[in-house]
């Protein structure tokens, strides 16, 4: 029964299969490898929205200010 069926691919058809197969189980080895390190846990800054939230105050964003110019370089004067 397989014979009959991989008798139908001509060589081409059958190197590409082979090929597809070897980078598909490649494709699952490196994808496990890859998670193999990763915490569920993890959490960057220890901040959450919530918290940068919460210490804009009143005024807003501290990294942009519209009212303020920026400052002039050296190589301007």
């Amino acid at each position: 029964m397989m014979k009959q069926w991989v008798g139908n691919f001509s060589t081409k058809q059958i190197i590409t299969l082979i090929i597809g197969l070897v980078l598909a189980i490649y494709l699952v080895w490196y994808v496990v490898e890859a998670l193999e390190g990763f915490d569920p846990d993890y959490r960057p800054s220890g901040r959450t929205a919530s918290d940068n939230n919460a210490n804009q105050g009143a005024k807003g964003n501290d990294f942009f200010d519209p009212s303020k110019k920026p400052a002039e370089s050296a190589a301007t004067k």
